[in-house]
């Protein structure tokens, strides 16, 4: 197992690592000249990072449109556990970074615990990066994964106003972005997290089917 994470995180290369820890200095640097006009967190750690840590899963961790795909797959006992192998260590190296970012962030402005950080970063990060994940076994072309995960984020973002619809502020994204008026993000990113275990769910058949 320790190989085969070594191996995998030789795959990534030292370009992520570089890209990484230059966008995480920048968000350090951003909560300094960000001032007090910006809600600094909910759109650092619930908006941004997640879109960033949803890009390393689909350029860096993928696996479909790896040129390898075929081998791997011949290679491997369960195609379903090299798929959450990559998916763990891009998810967990990209997120380690946004606790940099986080701890970093609260340093020069403290407005939120560490842990209410992460509980506001880890479901939408989670489901999109899930998303991203199945679209990678689906699509064997590179980029078409991050490509649509990337439409439905923005997306997202612009239909904030469908939140007067009652029951919508359950299940939108970026709650604590758009204002959580009623106080119910910890139920959101409970359901949230849920449906991103439902996509793993669908992965997981889908592996099954090709294998």
């Amino acid at each position: 197992m320790i190989a085969q994470i070594e191996s995998e995180v030789k795959i990534f290369g030292i370009n992520f690592f570089i890209v990484s820890a230059a966008f995480t200095v920048a968000m350090i640097v951003l909560s300094i000249i960000a001032g007090d006009l910006l809600d600094f967190y909910p759109v650092s750690f619930e908006v941004v990072f997640p879109f960033f840590v949803t890009i390393v899963v689909g350029e860096w961790g993928k696996t479909r449109a790896d040129s390898n795909f075929d081998i791997i797959a011949a290679q491997s006992k369960s195609l379903f556990k090299w798929v959450l192998l990559r998916y763990i260590i891009a998810f967990a190296i990209s997120s380690l970074f946004a606790v940099f970012s986080m701890a970093g962030a609260s340093v020069v402005r403290y407005e939120m615990p560490i842990w209410e950080l992460i509980v506001l970063y880890f479901p939408p990060t989670f489901f999109l990066s899930s998303l991203c994940a199945l679209l990678g076994i689906i699509c064997r072309q590179e980029h078409i994964a991050t490509l649509v995960c990337g439409i439905i984020w923005l997306i997202i973002l612009l239909t904030r106003s469908l939140l007067r619809f009652p029951g919508l502020e359950y299940v939108y994204l970026f709650i604590r972005f758009a204002g959580d008026q009623n106080n119910i993000w910890l139920w959101n990113k409970g359901i949230i997290t849920l449906s991103g275990l439902f996509l793993w769910c669908v992965i997981y058949w889908k592996c099954k089917r090709i294998d």
